[in-house]
């Protein structure tokens, strides 16, 4: 299938690039830094995905969408939650929020194809490849890299997110918790709507406080039973 993206940022279209090279299935026609660029490739390739950015200088993408007669199937890349229900007004296949992680990427590849060929659908499942053991983040003008056994703990900070590591570094970035939450795998835990854990850091657990090297997490009391059910399953409990 072929595919065309279109972002005004240089590291997300190299991102995108590299996952979609990763995928068998796809080929990548072009990479546009705007909507007018890639309308050119739209009127003489045939384009099957449209990786599509909202905020780009002249026009949206959203706008973008609005004028094409024939769309291709189109994932949306954004670093904005508010424009979901009008983006799923134009029809879109899926709705990816930056930085976005490669397993949610293959996802929406799965979702595209599998509306196109069932049979399609069925081989990328048998033959999805494993989990990644890394987040891309978002912060300071730049996508950072960062290992899942790096993290210690993320704390919530309104519509921001801190990530603190193993070596005291702090990464903030404009990202829901709740999204954040998708992403890791089973060793993390959200013990607090303003703090998700890495059990494998945790030095102690003490009433509603959790110890993690040297930061400190809260344990809401309607997480307790479930939380501790859970190290006790990872034998982090010991007999």
């Amino acid at each position: 299938m072929k595919c065309l993206i279109v972002d005004d940022e240089h590291i997300a279209r190299k991102l995108l690039s590299d996952y979609v090279s990763k995928v068998p299935e796809l080929e990548l026609v072009a990479t546009c830094s705007s909507a007018l660029q890639a309308l050119n490739h739209i009127k003489k390739d045939s384009i099957d995905i449209l990786f599509l950015d909202i905020q780009m200088p002249d026009l949206t993408g959203l706008d973008f969408l609005k004028i094409l007669p024939n769309k291709p199937a189109t994932i949306l890349t954004t670093a904005y939650s508010e424009y979901a229900v009008q983006s799923y007004e134009l029809d879109v296949v899926d709705y990816l929020l930056k930085p976005i992680d490669f397993d949610r990427f293959y996802k929406a590849i799965t979702k595209v194809i599998s509306l196109q060929d069932p049979k399609v659908k069925h081989h990328l499942n048998a033959t999805s490849p494993q989990q990644t053991d890394k987040l891309f983040i978002k912060a300071d003008n730049k996508i950072i890299k960062i290992s899942f056994h790096e993290i210690v703990v993320i704390q919530g900070q309104g519509p921001y997110v801190q990530i603190i590591t193993v070596d005291g570094r702090k990464v903030m970035s404009l990202q829901s918790m709740s999204k954040l939450e998708e992403l890791l795998p089973k060793n993390f835990y959200r013990t607090h709507r303003s703090h998700i854990v890495n059990i494998d850091h945790i030095d102690s657990i003490e009433g509603n406080m959790i110890k993690l090297r040297d930061q400190v997490a809260l344990l809401s009391k309607n997480k307790r039973e479930e939380f501790l059910k859970l190290i006790d399953k990872l034998n982090l409990l010991g007999e």
